[in-house]
């Protein structure tokens, strides 16, 4: 006949460290946070976890390891437990989809970033017809060469582009006038559409459509004239291309910085055509 082993009643905060190989603090924080509890011993006052405490603590870092905050486990575990679990891992889920939904246009935007900086030299004089997406602009500043008018960005309008959310979509974009250039902060409409946040009253839309595009370098500061931007209207006529009524020449900023001892400012410049 087998012999029965010897029932544990209780372990020290030594015995569970060891048998599970965690820290006393790590074991010690549970406690402090409710998610355990320690009886004292008697005579010595030393801490001791019956066995099911010790269940509860392991419980207790797979409820951490979902996402519960400790300092929630005990009053989740002491007051309807699975309808407060099922809420609570129901919210983490929908909150890690949207999560995964927005690093995934993340990494999508980021790509398009990475495939505009490597083609931005190369396609300096280069012209090309693509369908430009529709998006939103915001004015920031009206500039004549390389002066500037004073910034007019409204608080409202900065919170939106500065969120942390947010501004990883926005470009640094232009509308050429006849005498200077607008400055704005731009971003796709598709982007704005997973924002959930209405967009700012100061931010014009304007349609996508098919667009004749070109790279140019305004290189230096100081260095540029107002009629490098006559490039893709010029090849527009001498090529035959329709222009739409009333479009302007538009362009994002695709980089600017040193490159070869040279300073260096790549804007992806586009005209609407028919």
């Amino acid at each position: 006949m087998t012999k029965k082993k010897d029932i544990i009643e209780s372990y020290s905060i030594g015995e569970v460290s060891t048998l599970l190989h965690l820290s006393r603090d790590m074991i010690r924080y549970y406690e402090k946070q409710g998610a355990i509890r320690a009886s004292r011993g008697a005579g010595n006052n030393y801490r001791r976890y019956d066995p099911m405490e010790v269940f509860w603590l392991l419980e207790a870092m797979q409820h951490k390891s979902w996402g519960i905050p400790i300092s929630d486990i005990s009053a989740i575990r002491n007051h309807e437990y699975t309808m407060h679990t099922e809420q609570f891992l129901g919210e983490k889920v929908n909150h890690i989809r949207k999560d995964l939904r927005f690093r995934e246009l993340l990494a999508d935007r980021l790509d398009e970033l990475r495939t505009n900086m490597l083609l931005s030299t190369r396609n300096i004089g280069c012209f090309w017809v693509e369908n430009i997406p529709s998006a939103y602009h915001c004015h920031l500043v009206t500039g004549h060469r390389d002066e500037y008018e004073q910034i007019n960005l409204s608080e409202k309008s900065s919170s939106f582009i500065f969120s942390d959310r947010h501004l990883p979509f926005f470009d640094n974009g232009l509308i050429v006038e006849e005498d200077g250039v607008n400055w704005e902060m731009c971003v796709q409409e598709k982007y704005v559409a997973s924002f959930e946040e209405e967009i700012p009253d100061d931010f014009t839309k304007t349609c996508g459509g098919v667009c004749l595009c070109t790279h140019i370098d305004i290189r230096e500061i100081g260095s540029f004239k107002q009629d490098i931007f006559s490039v893709l209207p010029q090849y527009a006529e001498e090529h035959g291309f329709r222009v739409r009524d009333g479009a302007k020449v538009r362009g994002i900023l695709l980089g600017r910085g040193y490159e070869d001892g040279e300073f260096r400012r790549i804007v992806k410049l586009f005209l609407p055509i028919l």
